[in-house]
C-alpha cells in the first residue's frame, strides 16, 4: 500500500505525524500489508519529520526527485534538488535496512 500526500507546509511537522498515524493504523488492522510512503520534501521540517517517522518507519521510503538537476528549478520552482537528495540520504542513514527510492518524470510534454 502506498501512502502519499500533498505538501503540508501548514503543519509544523510537514505532515509526518499523519504518515506515522496511518502506518500505525494499517499495521494494527492488517500487519501483513507492506507500506510504502511517498513523502513531500518536508521543507524546513526535515529533522522533525524524520524523528517522527523513525518511531514507525514504512517498509519502503519514497520521495520523488521528479527530474534532473539541470532543469530542476525550472520544472519545480520553490523546490530544491539537493534538499530532496538530503532527505533520501538522511532516511537511508537512519534505516539502512529499509528500501529507499525515488521517481523521475520522463518527458514534460
Amino acid at each position: 500500500m502506498v501512502i502519499t500526500s500533498v505538501d503540508r507546509d501548514d503543519l509544523r511537522d510537514g505532515g509526518a505525524q499523519h504518515f506515522a498515524d496511518c502506518i500505525t493504523a494499517i499495521r494494527e488492522k492488517s500487519p501483513q500489508i507492506k507500506i510504502e510512503t511517498l513523502v513531500p520534501d518536508f521543507r524546513g521540517r526535515m529533522d522533525r519529520a524524520l524523528d517522527i517517522l523513525t518511531a514507525t518507519p514504512p517498509d519502503v521510503f519514497n520521495h520523488n526527485l521528479e527530474n534532473v538537476p539541470r532543469i530542476y528549478r525550472q520544472v519545480r520552482p520553490g523546490a530544491d534538488y539537493n534538499w530532496s537528495l538530503k532527505l533520501l540520504e538522511r532516511f537511508k542513514e537512519a534505516h539502512p535496512e529499509i528500501p529507499t527510492k525515488s521517481g523521475l518524470m520522463v518527458g514534460l510534454g
